[in-house]
């Protein structure tokens, strides 16, 4: 998840089930494409309130049909500094949980920050099909506004998986208004052409690169978790158009995924160096990673992975566990919400009988931190308000207390718009990065 005030983006005893990764595209491409939508459950009212919420951090910076953006947060430090400021991952994950639960309005809603997405993208200066990863959410038309002149990979990806959402979306709707939006697919391909001609990579294994640094330099260490989204999206494309290109292009992503899980403890290490080639075993081992890489790909493989971070990276009492951004990140024992809702999204999704304790004991704790007293920075009384529904918006804080992620990446005591995303698709076991995870 790579915004400006969240965590960093770049971040065998056994033998996996596909040992290379051709065996493993093939694989990938039916899994992330079939994942079955009935293990979405009733939604409860802490999801109706969390979606109240989202609807809430949108309507602060527009109405109706009007194109804008939802600001990241709306409570604590972040909010404060930049009350507008929309991180171009949140934007994405809040449009797939619309189109997760995908009522009319919801799919409304989505299709309002697709087409958002969209015009930022056609008014981009440089014209390449890139987005930036930062916008005030009131300038959805004019691009030139953006908060940073940085494209990171893996925000590029998630914004492309987010277009492609809502069209699947549309095109599964009988409804004359949902529509396939041509637009927003070609604004997907352009994304998927962009970070293949701008990223990527032959060093090591292939794959992408990180991206563009805000003055245009590129990134040139491989991150383990913009690999993972890269080859969500370049399946779903090839879904989506039909061109197996993509498919081939996310081969080469999942062979970097691949060559950075340790074979001892089966999880998944952050990334390369700048050389693009020697794994980085120095920073933390981070918790997205772990959850993302059991999303998207099947196996034995990454099943340790998520074992090992359902083992590891628990903090909390007994009563009150949730995940902390990786081994080695600090401070050990914040929560870390969004992490937390990763983590019970991919047991959920697994679907393990051993999985649905833990997974429940997570979702306990995110509701309890969305029960806490809730006041907002940047937008009407959470507590008093209520949204078009006539629901009570509550949202979910992407941690239990400010502190040092791991790297030079903070997190933040803050209502969220992420994290309260990743919650209500966990609630409903809806998978992000499939094209059926509707609920």
């Amino acid at each position: 998840m790579a915004t400006l005030t969240s965590v960093s983006a770049q971040r065998s005893s056994r033998t996996p089930s596909y040992r290379t990764a051709g065996q493993w595209v093939a694989a990938v491409t039916t899994a992330v494409l079939a994942t079955s939508a009935s293990s979405c459950s009733t939604p409860d009212a802490s999801v109706s309130d969390a979606y109240a919420f989202l609807d809430l951090a949108m309507d602060t910076c527009g109405r109706g049909d009007q194109l804008r953006l939802p600001p990241s947060y709306l409570s604590g430090v972040p909010a404060a500094d930049a009350p507008e400021a929309s991180y171009v991952y949140d934007v994405a994950v809040t449009t797939i949980a619309y189109t997760a639960r995908g009522t009319d309005e919801d799919l409304g809603r989505a299709r309002t920050l697709a087409a958002s997405l969209v015009s930022l993208q056609g008014s981009d200066p440089d014209g390449d099909g890139r987005l930036r990863n930062a916008y005030p959410c009131t300038a959805p038309a004019d691009s030139s506004q953006a908060l940073t002149d940085a494209s990171s990979t893996g925000n590029m990806a998630w914004a492309g998986l987010a277009q492609l959402q809502v069209y699947a979306a549309a095109d599964d709707s009988t409804a004359d208004a949902a529509t396939p939006d041509t637009a927003v697919l070609d604004a997907a391909v352009r994304l998927g052409t962009w970070i293949h001609d701008v990223t990527a990579d032959d060093r090591g294994t292939g794959g992408y690169t990180g991206g563009l640094a805000a003055d245009g330099t590129p990134i040139l260490w491989k991150s383990t978790e913009h690999n993972i989204d890269v080859a969500a999206f370049f399946l779903m494309l090839a879904s989506a158009t039909g061109d197996p290109v993509w498919s081939e292009r996310a081969q080469s992503a999942l062979a970097v995924v691949t060559s950075l899980q340790d074979p001892a403890t089966g999880h998944y290490w952050v990334g390369t160096g700048t050389d693009g080639e020697t794994t980085n075993t120095d920073d933390y081992v981070p918790e997205d990673v772990q959850s993302w890489a059991s999303l998207v790909l099947p196996g034995d493989a990454t099943s340790r992975a998520l074992d090992w971070a359902s083992e590891n990276l628990l903090v909390g009492g007994d009563d009150a566990r949730g995940a902390k951004v990786g081994d080695g990140a600090d401070p050990t024992e914040t929560v870390w919400y969004e992490g937390t809702a990763h983590l019970a999204c991919a047991l959920r999704v697994r679907g393990l009988e051993r999985d649905a304790a833990l997974a429940d004991e997570l979702l306990d704790t995110l509701r309890d931190a969305q029960r806490a007293p809730q006041t907002s920075s940047s937008a009407p009384s959470l507590t008093d308000g209520q949204s078009s529904s006539g629901v009570a918006p509550r949202g979910v804080p992407a941690a239990s207390q400010d502190g040092t992620a791991g790297g030079d990446s903070t997190i933040y005591d803050a209502l969220h718009t992420g994290t309260t995303a990743w919650f209500v698709l966990a609630a409903q076991g809806s998978d992000p990065f499939s094209d059926d995870g509707r609920t």
